[in-house]
């Protein structure tokens, strides 16, 4: 009977109780989602917020079975084995449980004692955390994959919620656009869910945008905003550094100019602009320089050779396993090397597979989005023309930060990751933001005379108020 719920099974993940338990669950976070609903008195958290949070932990469901079924395996299945592994020697020997877990690296040898001989992912930090997340939440949640990976999806819910909300309340008129961007992407629904990596990193860098931007320009709950920003800065860095190596330099970038439009006269705009644009120039590439220096494997002395690493591993069994890799083409691993491939990783990570490329069923709805993303950037641009596109893109500091985000992030795992069953789980983090830039640059080109109002950074949010952290 025990072999019916949940036990150390390196070739499966769902069991009895995960059927049992998930439409309980479901029922009760449903319930609680409209009692949150119904205190925040707003018209977005009505529309959305429960339609939204349904679809997650629907897609959390499908995650599931397409990993147990289909894949027969992978990273959630690691990770929920090593959550395993870890309650067994809990139950074996505590002292032993509690010396792995807070002192590793002096309790080495105990760890591959316990874990066998396939210890060597446990040591890896990023891996690590995400084991001990699962092993939490596995005493929380009756050690069911289900629910565990219930508690995962909403995390990054919660970062996409911020996010959206944060640009709906500087754009309440394109509220159904960022609904789109940030809530019903196909992609980040799907991969934005399960045991793994991705939706932690995605939830902590919606929480980020949100927060460092509610510290800057509100200055309300100063004291908690900042420990809630080092926490998930913390929680990023050690998970997956290079999307903060991406994300604060196009944050330094927004933050002066939005401070920029505070400024009432014109003539002191145009004369500062130059100015602005060193100065967030240089605290970008300072951040930017300072985090690869603190995190040794990132440093960019070593970046060239991390990459090269991760392409040739993934690539190699990519073809072994006839998956679906794809190549670059690098001809150097130099600064110069990299900076002439930078377009094609870009485009791979934007806009490829391409339909022809998805030689797998559960590639093509990947393929369907790059598709739409592509087209909706040449349409854009093509309305525009190069020369007001380029104008709609400098006169806007939303745009800035969301396409500079973007792209540098698209460079990063386009360039490394040289496999599309991977590359689409790994640039979630990119599509709220790439589609928010797209949006309003469309609204933009729309209403060319008319300049939509912005919300002044001084005065509280009148659409919703914040969620509880």
């Amino acid at each position: 009977m025990d072999k019916l719920f949940t036990h150390h099974n390196l070739h499966q993940i769902l069991f009895l109780n995960d059927l049992l338990l998930a439409p309980v669950f479901i029922l009760i976070i449903y319930l609680l989602a409209k009692k949150h609903v119904a205190s925040k008195k707003s018209v977005l958290y009505e529309k959305y917020f429960i339609m939204a949070l349904m679809l997650r932990l629907a897609s959390a469901i499908v995650m599931a079975l397409v990993y147990q079924y289909y894949y027969n395996g992978g990273d959630t299945f690691t990770y929920f084995s090593f959550a395993q592994a870890m309650r067994e020697v809990f139950n074996a020997d505590k002292s032993a449980f509690f010396k792995i877990a807070f002192d590793l690296k002096d309790n080495a040898f105990l760890a591959v004692y316990y874990l066998g001989e396939d210890s060597a992912f446990f040591f890896n930090p990023s891996s690590n955390l995400t084991i001990w997340i699962t092993v939490f939440f596995s005493y929380l949640f009756f050690n069911t994959y289900i629910l565990i990976s219930f508690a995962f999806s909403i995390f990054c819910f919660y970062g996409c919620w911020k996010i959206f909300m944060l640009f709906c309340n500087i754009y309440p008129h394109l509220a159904k656009e960022f609904a789109i961007a940030c809530l019903f992407l196909p992609s980040v629904c799907f991969w934005g869910t399960g045991i793994l990596k991705d939706p932690i990193c995605l939830g902590a860098l919606g929480a980020l945008t949100y927060h460092i931007y509610k510290l800057f320009f509100e200055k309300t709950k100063v004291f908690k905003r900042i420990l809630v920003i080092i926490f998930f800065f913390l929680l990023l860095k050690v998970i997956k550094v290079y999307i903060i190596l991406s994300f604060m330099p196009a944050y330094s970038f927004w933050i002066i100019f939005r401070y920029k439009d505070t400024i009432k006269s014109q003539f002191i705009k145009s004369l500062m602009s130059p100015f602005l644009f060193i100065i967030s120039a240089t605290i970008g590439l300072f951040v930017f320089i300072k985090i690869a220096q603190y995190s040794e494997r990132y440093a960019f002395d070593n970046l060239a050779r991390t990459a090269k690493d991760t392409q040739n591993w993934i690539f190699l069994s990519s073809q072994v396993q006839e998956g679906s890799g794809y190549s670059l083409l690098v001809v150097s691993y130099t600064p110069m090397g990299m900076l002439k491939v930078f377009p094609k990783a870009v485009n791979v990570a934007l806009f490829r597979p391409y339909l022809w490329e998805a030689r797998k069923p559960i590639l093509i709805p990947a393929a369907l989005e790059g598709l739409i993303s592509l087209f909706f950037t040449m349409r854009l641009l093509y309305k525009c023309g190069f020369i007001r596109f380029t104008k709609l893109i400098i006169g806007n500091p939303e745009v800035q930060f969301c396409l500079i985000f973007s792209i540098i992030f698209a460079f990063s795992v386009g360039f490394t990751s040289y496999n599309f069953g991977s590359l689409v789980r790994y640039k979630i983090p990119l599509m709220p933001f790439y589609y928010i830039a797209l949006f309003i640059l469309a609204d933009k080109e729309k209403t060319p005379d008319i300049k939509i109002k912005k919300k002044p950074l001084q005065t509280k949010p009148v659409i919703a108020k914040p969620l509880p952290l």
